[in-house]
């Protein structure tokens, strides 16, 4: 397991499944007191994108992104 934490406090966790052929990341940010849930919402998301794009490249490595929530 991996764990980076990014300097605005979130955090992004990167895992392999012990059962499965699969990477798992998990991320994790924190609203500023008065931030509403809908922008922290799209912190994440633009977290997690920016995640996978840098960190795990898909293209590059070869991986299949799950389909989109």
């Amino acid at each position: 397991m991996i764990t980076y934490t990014f300097t605005n406090g979130a955090v992004a966790t990167l895992r392999t499944s012990g059962t499965e052929p699969k990477i798992k990341y998990y991320v994790e940010v924190a609203g500023e007191p008065g931030q509403s849930k809908a922008e922290v919402a799209e912190v994440a998301v633009e977290l997690e994108a920016a995640f996978i794009n840098e960190f795990l490249q898909p293209g590059p490595n070869g991986l299949e992104l799950p389909p989109p929530k």
